[in-house]
């Protein structure tokens, strides 16, 4: 049997594999078929069979018709120029940021459901930008550019020391990013990926 599994591509490989790996602790015989996607595409993936269930960020979707199993929570951070606020400095609120360019990391599909998220969900200020791609976001933001965005975990993989990573805030409050499994209700092997995900995740 194969079971098709979905990630929002902004979590990275690196943390699904390792969920995998947990996984075929438990079930050996069951090959596993990674699919990254970007968020919007997470329901017609599931609804079109593309796969049975995805890691995700829910955000403000509608996802009624499926199961859906929170993981865990990660604190957002912001990506900028090193300098811009004081090296000891560990957190940022939304309101200071708002003259500086939001860079977005969203291919020309994507762009419209990124905007929503950040304009929309978290409710940040700044112009925005939209890049292709991780490294041009990165360029951009060493060069003084802008910001852009990761959660702490994708984060700590990031080593640049041209730039700095700070807490986000908004209006004092720490903003996170779900990690959220979603599947067909009726799904088989749901209850034990959700497992193997909260055991690498939570317990890392």
């Amino acid at each position: 049997m194969t079971l098709k599994v979905g990630y929002f591509k902004s979590f990275g490989s690196k943390d699904v594999e390792k969920i995998v790996e947990e996984f075929r602790k438990m079930h050996p015989e069951i090959d596993i078929k990674l699919l990254p996607l970007y968020q919007d595409q997470v329901g017609d993936a599931l609804a079109g069979g593309k796969i049975d269930l995805a890691l995700t960020d829910p955000r403000d979707n509608d996802f009624n018709n499926y199961r859906l199993q929170p993981i865990t929570e990660v604190s957002l951070m912001v990506i900028l120029q090193a300098g811009n606020f004081m090296p000891g400095e560990q957190t940022v609120d939304i309101k200071d940021l708002k003259k500086i360019p939001n860079i977005l990391i969203a291919k020309t599909e994507e762009e419209a459901g990124e905007l929503h998220y950040h304009k929309d969900v978290l409710k940040i200020t700044s112009p925005f930008i939209a890049v292709d791609s991780f490294n041009e976001a990165a360029l951009m933001a060493t060069s003084g550019s802008g910001y852009f965005l990761m959660n702490e975990r994708t984060a700590d993989l990031l080593m640049n020391d041209q730039l700095q990573k700070m807490f986000l805030l908004n209006d004092g409050q720490q903003l996170k990013q779900d990690y959220t499994l979603v599947g067909k209700k009726d799904v088989d092997y749901f209850d034990d990926f959700a497992q193997a995900a909260k055991n690498t995740l939570v317990d890392d």
